[in-house]
């Protein structure tokens, strides 16, 4: 079913790296004319990707970003702008505890996840959730400031101790790894247990 998908979306919109590519020039763009610039940062692959390899992983189809969770409101007023440029609002996913802290939106067939992270111990912590079989992982990184990195000739914020973040996560994240499971191998996951699965409707 995948390449069947990749193969009608390539039909309607080109392949994939020019899609990505046009996409996330897109949302920075859009992005930067909103109260939320300034207040997400790359993570997990994406990170990876432009850290190792300088740019996103080939086969991606999927960006992710972090932000704050004082910095909700800032994303939501953002939403109504990701609406107008053509991103369609994807189901948020809901925490067992009836938060919602991943929001995520769709351009071409490409995905655009926003993982809400929250001060923990002197860490960041976020939640990642599996729907088969449905689980809930908790996450935490040593917290961290901002820092820059040239994207498409754009300016995009990721973590200033980017390589711990990431050996935390993956490793030895410097050579590539076609048997890693996020939620399976992450190093950053302290806990994991049933997910209720719940995905709200976007309002």
């Amino acid at each position: 079913m995948r390449k069947l998908n990749e193969f009608v979306s390539r039909l309607r919109w080109g392949p994939l790296e020019e899609r990505r590519r046009h996409g996330l020039i897109k949302l920075h763009d859009v992005l930067s004319e909103t109260s939320f610039a300034g207040r997400h940062w790359m993570i997990m692959g994406l990170l990876l990707g432009c850290i190792r390899d300088g740019g996103p992983i080939r086969w991606d189809r999927d960006a992710d970003f972090g932000y704050m969770e004082e910095d909700l409101p800032h994303l939501l007023a953002a939403a109504k702008k990701l609406k107008q440029h053509g991103f369609a609002m994807r189901r948020p996913q809901v925490n067992n505890d009836g938060r919602t802290t991943k929001w995520a939106w769709k351009f071409q067939a490409i995905k655009y996840e926003f993982f809400q992270f929250e001060k923990h111990d002197g860490n960041f912590r976020w939640y990642y959730h599996r729907r088969k079989p449905a689980m809930e992982l908790i996450n935490e990184v040593p917290a961290h400031g901002l820092s820059s990195i040239e994207l498409y000739d754009r300016r995009w914020l990721m973590p200033d101790n980017a390589d711990e973040i990431l050996s935390r996560i993956y490793g030895n994240w410097r050579k590539p790894d076609p048997d890693y499971v996020y939620w399976r191998d992450s190093g950053a996951t302290i806990d994991r247990y049933p997910w209720t699965g719940e995905r709200r409707p976007p309002d």
